[in-house]
């Protein structure tokens, strides 16, 4: 395949635009060479535009490789040795996606067992738009992704919008008690929106839970458990507070990513705009492209779509250990994935899973990519080595 041509396909696969033609000539290219394997993994793994298309100049066997080594600052390290682990894992988990993604239904899936009976059938599941509002007196309202108006705030497409502060509604005094503390509360498998106020948009994630109030005053505070994507509205006399687990995040204008649920490790990644973070462990400055977690009470520098792609409808990871991803894919389906051997607590895998498609589609990846099988039972799906 002539250079250019292979750029091209390249650059359509990175924006989700190859036919299914195109696909099968990409995937020959990546499967006749090792070096294009090696190329093609990192390029994804790097997942940045402008670093991908810098890269891409660089397809000479040897040269390719040792020019990503140095991009990347880290030749062959253990994290890359482990991120295509089994069957070239990480290779694989691309080539298993793009397959998925472009194939459609075209294979079939015979993954999950029960009495050697194929259950895949069961587990055509995609996240939902679905929330549950806790107003103060702690009755609860369901919110669906139909049209609706409640006490005076707009649903619409899996978004809930308060009455803001500068609008008619706002300017009313609220009578009714039970509006002033609100909660709202994401089930597993769902994700949904919400427009505070002040104009804030968050957006939560698989189980997670939001309180906030109706109505700001002259402190903006919200409490935060699970994971959320926050695009703070700008006020410098009012400063945006996040709460999180153990953790504060203080805010004037800005976009930021924060993970925080019940007995795992707190992550919050600064896309834009300047923030405060303080820890048991002491207090953080971060700007953007900045990641802090409570594991290491460290910042770093990150690429912050690997931590923020779930709000665009991906998964990303990169060198995930298996028992994070399998965390991460429960929340997102609402089922039980667990491990039944803990040899395979060290795989780790990197790559793309795209909310949209059934988790039978996210299973068959991981079977591609590695020798685990997936078992059922009961409402468990367990892991295994094959």
């Amino acid at each position: 395949m002539q250079k250019s041509k292979t750029e091209a396909l390249i650059q359509k696969y990175l924006s989700h635009q190859l036919n299914e033609q195109e696909f099968k000539e990409l995937k020959q290219w990546i499967e006749e060479d090792a070096s294009h394997r090696e190329v093609f993994v990192k390029l994804l793994s790097l997942r940045h535009v402008n670093n991908q298309l810098n890269l891409l100049q660089q397809f000479d066997k040897e040269a390719s490789w040792e020019a990503i080594q140095k991009r990347c600052k880290q030749p062959h390290s253990i994290r890359y040795r482990v991120a295509i682990y089994s069957s070239a894992a990480a290779i694989a988990v691309i080539i298993g996606i793009a397959s998925i993604l472009y194939l459609r239904h075209q294979e079939s899936s015979s993954l999950i067992t029960e009495n050697n009976i194929t259950k895949t059938e069961k587990y055509n599941i995609v996240p939902s738009s679905r929330a549950t509002l806790v107003l103060a007196d702690q009755s609860e309202i369901k919110l669906y992704s139909n049209h609706q108006e409640i006490n005076g705030s707009h649903i619409n497409n899996g978004e809930i919008i308060y009455p803001q502060e500068n609008s008619k509604e706002a300017d009313q005094p609220v009578l009714d008690t039970i509006l002033l503390q609100n909660q709202l509360k994401v089930p597993r498998g769902s994700e949904y929106s919400i427009v505070l106020s002040d104009g804030t948009k968050v957006k939560l994630n698989a189980d997670s839970h939001l309180d906030f109030p109706v109505q700001f005053t002259n402190i903006r505070e919200v409490t935060l458990q699970g994971e959320a994507f926050f695009d703070v509205i700008h006020d410098p006399q009012r400063p945006f507070i996040v709460k999180a687990n153990d953790h504060v995040v203080y805010v004037l204008g800005t976009t930021f990513n924060v993970t925080a649920y019940p007995g795992e490790d707190v992550s919050i990644t600064l896309v834009s705009g300047k923030i405060k973070v303080t820890s048991p462990t002491g207090e953080y400055t971060m700007t953007p492209n900045e990641h802090y977690s409570s594991q290491t009470s460290q910042i770093s520098q990150v690429d912050p779509e690997l931590y923020t792609s779930w709000t665009t409808g991906a998964m990303e990871f990169d060198a995930m250990p298996l028992p994070d991803l399998l965390a991460r894919l429960s929340r997102c389906y609402n089922v039980d994935l667990k491990l039944a051997s803990k040899e395979l607590e060290n795989m780790k895998f990197t790559g793309i899973i795209f909310r949209n498609k059934p988790l039978s589609f996210a299973l068959e990846i991981l079977h591609r990519v590695s020798d685990v099988k997936f078992e059922k039972d009961g409402e468990t799906i367990l892991v295994k080595k094959q």
